[in-house]
This record gives C-alpha cells, sequence and structure tokens, in this order.
C-alpha cells in the first residue's frame, strides 16, 4: 500500500501558508512605510546639519558666495531663500512642517539667520526674534510625526516627543 497525502491534507497546508503569507506580508508593508518616514525624517536632518556644519566652515554654498544663510519654515513646507528663486529640497518634497511655534507661540512662516562662521543663529518672525523655535516634520503618506526643536545660542537642530 502507498503511503500519500490527501488532497485535503494539501488544501489545508496551503490555506495555513496563504494565512501565514498574508499575515507576514501586511506587518511587512507597514514596516516599509516606517521605514520610508525614517528615511524622509533623516534626510531633513541630514540636509540641515549639512547646512549647518558647511555655515560654520565657509560663506560658500553651491558656489555661490553668500552673507547670511536665510532658511524660511512655512506650514506646510520650507525654503531656503538665500537663493533665487527659494528652493526646496527635491528630497524633501515628501514631507511637510507643522505646529510651527516660537517660544511655545504658534506662528505661520519663521526664518532662521545663519550668518558664516558663527555658532548661533537668529530666530525671527514679523520683525522680532525668538530664543526657541519648535516644529513638527508630518509624513502625509503614512501620518508619521517627527518633534524638533532649535535654539537661538546653538541652532542645532534637536529631536523632542511630541505632545
Amino acid at each position: 500500500m502507498k503511503k500519500a497525502f490527501t488532497l485535503i491534507e494539501i488544501v489545508i497546508v496551503l490555506v495555513v501558508i496563504s494565512i501565514l503569507m498574508t499575515a507576514t506580508m501586511k506587518f511587512g508593508s507597514n514596516r516599509i512605510d516606517d521605514l520610508k518616514s525614517q528615511s524622509l525624517k533623516e534626510q531633513f536632518v541630514w540636509y540641515y546639519n549639512d547646512l549647518y556644519r558647511q555655515n560654520l566652515m565657509s560663506s560658500f554654498r553651491d558656489e555661490t558666495k553668500y552673507q547670511n544663510l536665510i532658511l524660511t519654515f512655512q506650514t506646510g513646507t520650507w525654503y531656503r531663500t538665500d537663493v533665487t528663486p527659494p528652493v526646496i529640497d527635491p528630497k524633501l518634497t515628501d514631507v511637510m512642517f507643522t505646529g510651527l511655534a516660537l517660544d511655545a507661540h504658534p506662528f505661520p512662516s519663521i526664518d532662521i539667520t545663519l550668518v558664516p562662521y558663527i555658532l548661533w543663529c537668529t530666530i525671527a518672525s514679523a520683525s522680532t526674534t525668538w530664543s526657541l523655535f519648535s516644529f513638527q516634520l508630518y509624513i502625509p503618506k503614512n501620518g508619521k510625526q517627527y518633534c524638533f526643536e532649535i535654539k537661538s545660542e546653538t541652532c542645532k537642530l534637536v529631536e523632542i516627543r511630541c505632545n
């Protein structure tokens, strides 16, 4: 007598495998979205830190001399306004800026002015300078958000816990 699997046993094994694959694929796609969000956040942090570091060492950016490097944060986007026309880095088009606040007061637009070779920066809105700027980096594709702050005495980008 031959020993073999019955059709019912094979179908049961295939059903179990398909259930496991479906669960794994769902978990995997969520993880991929999380990694994409993390990557966008890291690109922004790298870009800001690159601007800050280069400003400490030089008064040139993209082969152009500047006196002040002005970064404008607006609800929804950010610009480098030291060039004409103002530019948005194409790598950062999938992020939005929300919750812009100066010393805990909400503002729609905030300028950070970096002066070459100087550690501190000027944080201003409506011709008033401030000591602390906080904002949220929002990823619309999956609703992830990351919170940051910048203090005028160091001008370093620091990730903070979102409320």
